[in-house]
């Protein structure tokens, strides 16, 4: 692969006619465009742009769902110079706040939105009174489908491989966003690392459904396959939310050689393959299945695999990979075409600074990690105690690393900048790990951030909501995001400071749940009673403290404890019977993910604008208390509460 300096140069005037990107809108709704045609409508699309008043140093959030469009308006922006911030766009409450938030801290900001998004956006404003912020805002938009393309066309600018080439914000759609900020050189050193470390060759055809405000979309699986001349296609994210089964049935049909998934995704494939096997599914020509961008579950990558073996699938081809926004995505790679390789570690031998010594047999309960590969080419890591002493090998400690592809910092932020990295380039990731023979395992994370399902949320949003409770006080409660081994995803887990009765505890417990349902979508799998919460001498919440002694059982009686009197919350003494008490259920469970307006049995969610990865989630919800009753296209069949009961009530449903 010829070595880049600049994203200009990945994307040149000479781009190749014969390599491709196709986006899938629909099985019978794609388009194809070549990586010289893409490079032609960007510098038209800059050239609209440039005609308004943008020029180099402006920066532009795209807050596009259209794949397409959305290459478009980030090449236009990155050739002429002008500082794409790429951000999920979502039709609730929370994506809108963030919209603001992140508009708020930009300079010389412009928002590249569509109308049917900004309609919604200006019902929103006028419901929260936010009628300045979002008219400034609005003051500020560019309506992509109404951009001139026919004018002249734009003059690309010149980039230096220092300067800040686009601003990746966090996932999470709560707490205060953080801007990474990407130059030229961390984005062209990472891509030149992931095509060395995957063994990718021009010959490779890539299929991916990971959306493109995400660092795995963007940056792994768009930016490092123009580098590599790689032809790619880009499902729509919602579109694999609504029929997942057509993920593999499209790599079947393309003969796709590489493939990407969070390991919720696997999860949400198996569900829908477990109702309805696909036919003629012939996954022979995958090398190589990315996974990544959360905890990666073992179990669930052998059902995956075990799964798909019938088809076609090779056995080594599940690719276990760790990154992360601040190192522009890639750090580590498991080996191409090698065995999923393993440690098993007795819970209580997981303290920091110690050795960790696997088990072949224990009669308690085992974790098991994935080993993530050695460090890419060009990136160091290193593990280190609290005060940044290196450790030996297979010695428990924080994961830090080093190399061109990591960050200057956080946007206007020198405080969290400094946290983070270390004045000889060192960058903090946060994590907790150990390296294997040259392998690095993360065993769970020192900073905060819980991941759930690919999205990132902050415990003190999510312990705001606990405090709302009444009996729960402030400072009194600490949300974690735990890693069991028995489970294929973290699950979320509260922490309430109670010396009570644990009769007493039960209702205080349960209203917990309902609130964080109800307010954040999240399910709180775990609400344990604590005699103490332990802290750190300044007073910071010492919030993985906790998280570890759940993994290492020490809560499990009392959680035993607790389970019945939980049950006997959830079943009202005047509990309603048939569909009505199905539809009180889904009322319960749909009213964590709208917040913004009350749901009816009547309701139809396809009207109330829910992007489908939300529909998605909330047939995963449903599924939870109702195993294998609907599958997610239902949801459209029969989309209000209503119909739905009604549907899955019906004997032999």
């Amino acid at each position: 692969m010829p070595q880049f300096e600049t994203l200009h140069a990945i994307l040149p005037a000479d781009a190749r006619e014969d390599r491709q990107i196709t986006f899938i809108e629909g099985e019978q709704d794609q388009r194809t465009l070549s990586f010289r045609r893409l490079r032609q409508r960007a510098i038209g699309a800059l050239g609209a742009l440039q005609r308004r008043g943008l020029s180099r140093g402006d920066m532009m959030i795209l807050y596009l769902g259209d794949n397409e469009r959305f290459v478009e308006m980030f090449w236009a922006c990155v050739l002429g110079g002008i500082v794409p911030v790429p951000l999920a766009p979502g039709g609730n409450d929370e994506h809108w706040r963030k919209l603001l938030r992140v508009f708020a801290q930009l300079e010389r900001a412009s928002v590249c939105i569509d109308a049917p998004a900004l309609e919604r956006f200006d019902a929103f404003v006028a419901s929260q009174g936010l009628e300045a912020e979002g008219g400034y805002l609005r003051s500020r938009t560019v309506m992509a489908a109404s951009l001139d393309m026919a004018g002249e066309p734009g003059l690309p600018s010149q980039a230096q491989p220092e300067d800040i080439a686009f601003i990746q914000y966090s996932s999470g759609s709560t707490g205060e966003p953080k801007g990474v900020l990407l130059t030229h050189r961390n984005l062209t050193t990472n891509a030149a690392s992931i095509i060395e470390g995957a063994a990718y060759t021009d010959r490779d055809s890539v299929l991916t459904w990971m959306p493109l405000s995400h660092d795995m979309g963007l940056i792994g699986f768009h930016l490092t396959l123009l580098a590599g001349g790689i032809t790619h296609a880009i499902m729509r994210t919602d579109l694999f939310a609504r029929r997942p089964l057509l993920w593999l049935e499209l790599a079947s049909q393309r003969r796709s050689t590489v493939l990407c998934s969070p390991n919720f995704g696997f999860q949400h494939y198996l569900r829908q393959f477990d109702i309805k096997s696909p036919q003629g599914l012939d996954l022979s020509s995958i090398r190589l299945i990315f996974n990544g961008a959360e905890p990666i579950s073992t179990d669930l990558c052998r059902r995956f695999m075990r799964t798909m073996a019938p088809h076609g699938l090779k056995p080594n081809s599940m690719f276990p990979v760790y990154g992360l926004a601040e190192a522009t995505l890639a750090v580590s790679f498991s080996h191409p075409g090698a065995p999923l390789e393993t440690i098993k570690v007795g819970p209580a031998s997981l303290r920091l600074r110690e050795r960790v010594d696997t088990v072949t047999a224990e009669a308690g309960r085992l974790i098991e990690y994935a080993k993530l590969g050695p460090p890419l080419p060009g990136v160091e890591v290193r593990i280190v105690d609290d005060n940044d002493n290196t450790l030996d090998e297979r010695v428990l400690g924080h994961v830090h690393m080093r190399g061109d592809n990591v960050t200057q910092g956080y946007y206007r932020n020198e405080k969290w900048t400094a946290e983070v990295l270390s004045a000889d380039g060192w960058l903090d990731t946060g994590d907790l790990g150990l390296l294997w023979d040259g392998q690095l395992v993360i065993t769970g994370r020192a900073k905060d951030l819980i991941i759930i399902n690919g999205m990132n949320h902050y415990p003190q949003d999510l312990e705001r909501i606990a405090e709302q409770v009444e009996g729960i006080e402030a400072n009194r409660v600490a949300a974690a995001g735990v890693q069991r081994s028995e489970t294929d995803s973290e699950e979320l887990a509260f922490f309430v400071l109670h010396r009570g009765d644990i009769a007493d505890f039960a209702p205080k417990a349960f209203a917990l749940r309902q609130a964080i349902l109800q307010q954040s979508g999240l399910e709180a799998t775990h609400v344990v009673p604590v005699r103490q919460i332990p802290k750190t001498s300044s007073g910071k919440l010492q919030r993985y403290a906790l998280a570890e002694s759940l993994v290492r059982g020490e809560f499990d009686g009392v959680l035993a404890e607790l389970a019945p009197l939980l049950s006997a919350c959830n079943t009202p003494e005047t509990a309603e019977q048939g569909s009505a008490q199905t539809i009180n259920r889904l009322l319960n469970i749909c009213g964590g993910f709208v917040t913004d307006r009350k749901l009816t049995p009547q309701t139809n969610l396809l009207d109330i604008n829910l992007n489908s990865l939300t529909l998605a989630r909330i047939h995963e919800a449903i599924e939870r208390e109702f195993p294998q009753r609907i599958e997610v296209t239902d949801l459209f069949d029969y989309p209000t509460l209503e119909r739905l009961a009604e549907f899955m009530d019906t004997p032999g449903t």
